[in-house]
């Protein structure tokens, strides 16, 4: 049984009548009749009682037209579903992320996805970047949002915008009240970072400002959670050197601008090189909706304070 005899016979359902189905499906009125022949030897039941040139479904007729109809449904909804599965419009994709991509990435890119594309399901992981990297050989995840550099040899790589880090101060320090801070100003401060584990690349960057400036670097605290390292720079327990993009998370503390030199991170969109389909489409519209862009000018002085208990 073949597709084509289920709408032949839908048509016969629908017109009741050979002439016409024949006229509709544009083929001979004695093939159509030999067509529903086959079609019920097949079957070995009847399905259309013939009486001169008028004609009635069966209670099976009946039955097969209502079957017919949902499986050629179902089979026009499963072409279409693979069409848009092979231009990337249908599926799920998992991405990886850091801090910054939830913050000021996601809220401009996925709104505008999911409106372009409404049938992909989106899922998230918040990992560090070599966790990012390690599930993208895994195919664990499909892209990843994730501090640069990474080998372009074996991934495509766009970065997205580039990053200053600022010097978050509590309240009362003695250098809450000036335009911007040196790391000379932080010699022997007692500072509080991202671990190394989590952030190697930073935690190295700031040690080689530290050693240039020859300041004494004095961590006493290393976190893995932005939130955690803030929150001890709000109790006056030290101060913090961080992504400019924290400023974005409340809290009763001061950011100041750092002379340079200064830390600055790129972040970047990742994906496997050559993969095609969802991964490509997402990649693609990432870049072409968020340009490159610096967030140099957010890194402006200034307090944010948090609004809730």
């Amino acid at each position: 049984m073949e597709l084509r005899h289920l709408r032949y016979f839908i048509t016969l359902a629908e017109e009741m009548s050979f002439t016409r189905a024949s006229v509709r499906l544009h083929i001979a009125q004695p093939a159509l009749s030999i067509q529903i022949k086959n079609l019920e030897t097949e079957i070995g039941v009847m399905l259309v009682s013939r009486e001169g040139r008028k004609i009635q479904l069966t209670a099976a007729g009946k039955v097969f037209a209502e079957q017919a109809r949902q499986t050629l449904a179902n089979a026009n909804r499963g072409v279409t579903l693979t069409r848009q599965a092979a231009n990337g419009e249908v599926g799920e994709l998992s991405i990886g992320h850091n801090g910054l991509a939830e913050l000021l990435v996601f809220p401009q890119i996925i709104p505008a996805f999911k409106r372009k594309w409404p049938h992909v399901h989106l899922t998230f992981q918040n990992l560090r970047t070599p966790q990012q990297v390690e599930k993208l050989r895994r195919t664990e995840i499909d892209l990843a949002f994730a501090w640069l550099p990474i080998s372009t040899e074996e991934f495509d790589v766009k970065e997205l915008m580039h990053v200053p880090f600022v010097a978050v101060l509590p309240e009362g320090h003695r250098l809450a009240r000036v335009d911007s801070v040196s790391i000379k100003d932080l010699s022997e401060e007692p500072l509080i970072l991202f671990s190394r584990r989590m952030d190697a690349e930073s935690f190295h960057q700031i040690e080689r400002l530290f050693l240039g400036a020859g300041a004494v670097m004095n961590v006493i605290y290393e976190y893995d959670v932005l939130l955690s390292i803030i929150n001890f720079v709000g109790m006056g327990s030290g101060c913090s050197i961080l992504p400019n993009y924290s400023r974005q998370i409340l809290s009763g503390v001061v950011y100041k601008p750092l002379r340079p030199p200064n830390v600055v991170r790129s972040l970047g969109i990742i994906k496997h090189k050559g993969r095609g389909d969802l991964a490509e489409s997402f990649y693609r519209f990432t870049v072409e909706n968020l340009p490159s862009r610096t967030l140099e000018r957010r890194a402006g002085s200034g307090r944010k304070r948090s609004s809730a208990n």
